[in-house]
């Protein structure tokens, strides 16, 4: 096997690892969770302390067609996404596929693959992915390639955790807290002074 994925660009122009043919999924999987090399892309949001909100590493695994991203996300409900503060970070697997040509080629887009989705799903979480949320494409970029989202919710340490509630309810969330889009009403309001 080949220890070390080829890097080469999308034709977005975005870099990607790829794991040739003699690549395993569950070592596929493995080598992008220890993924510690300089993040292949980070976003800057709304982070308090300016550190990016999200890191990432994409691989496309040639023997199944599939693109993945994984991520460690951090800073949705301090930046103002999610009310709940129980979704502040979670690991978050991104897969579409794609079909192979005779000479294992990437062709087109393909339909999600229930059966290599559940594969893949237990490489990256194994028995913590009763905790996942799924979730479908919501973008029109998600959708036209058929993207679908898996995130497991971890504690300050990076450890599972089976979240209270969803999302958007203020249940949990700590007296003070403001959205997004109060934080930027503020803003505004302020500037029109």
């Amino acid at each position: 096997m080949n220890l070390h994925p080829q890097m080469a660009r999308l034709t977005d122009g975005g870099p990607v690892l790829i794991f040739d043919r003699s690549w395993l999924i569950q070592s596929t999987a493995s080598f992008m969770i220890r993924f510690r090399g300089q993040a292949m892309e980070s976003m800057q949001r709304g982070t308090p302390d300016g550190e990016g909100y999200k890191t990432f590493a994409r691989g496309y695994h040639e023997h199944t067609g599939t693109l993945l991203i994984y991520s460690r996300d951090e800073g949705m409900h301090t930046s103002g996404w999610w009310k709940n503060p129980d979704y502040e970070r979670c690991r978050h697997l991104s897969l579409s596929f794609y079909e192979i040509d005779a000479l294992g080629r990437q062709e087109q887009v393909r339909p999600k693959d229930p059966k290599l989705t559940e594969r893949w799903v237990q490489a990256f979480f194994g028995s913590d992915r009763k905790w996942l949320w799924c979730e479908p494409p919501v973008t029109e970029h998600g959708k036209a390639f058929d993207v679908w989202h898996y995130r497991l919710f971890c504690d300050k340490l990076w450890l599972p955790i089976k979240p209270r509630g969803e999302v958007y309810t203020r249940e949990f969330t700590e007296a003070g807290w403001k959205s997004y889009s109060d934080v930027q009403e503020a803003r505004q309001q302020a500037e029109n002074q």
